[in-house]
């Protein structure tokens, strides 16, 4: 497991409502919730670059979901996992945890005026 820690205050672009998947073998389905990150950006030339990230959330860490919305800046805690099938692989990123973002402030020392 590849531990990733996405910082700097992704912004959230939708939060899906709680997704069921059937079990392959009948039993109890699997819950999850997917959060999408807008993480799109503009190069140099003015282009831009759409880029959308799903994160799913399952069990007891959906709750944490509840209380963020489009729109909002977040930094998300996420594990990479992957797995083959079939000869080919297939990646998701599952949530850990998720924080509204907050902007640091520059520190620095004040300049002493000069006498």
């Amino acid at each position: 497991m590849i531990k990733l820690a996405i910082n700097g205050g992704a912004e959230i672009y939708s939060i899906s409502p709680i997704l069921e998947i059937p079990s392959k073998n009948g039993g109890t389905p699997f819950l999850k919730r997917e959060l999408i990150l807008d993480d799109s950006w503009i190069d140099r030339d003015g282009m831009l670059h759409p880029n959308y990230v799903s994160v799913e959330f399952s069990g007891e860490k959906m709750a944490q979901l509840d209380h963020f919305q489009p729109g909002q800046r977040v930094n998300v805690d996420a594990c990479v996992n992957g797995r083959e099938h079939n000869g080919r692989v297939f990646i998701s990123i599952k949530g850990l945890g998720i924080t509204p973002y907050q902007s640091q402030t520059q520190q620095g020392y004040a300049q002493q005026p000069q006498q």
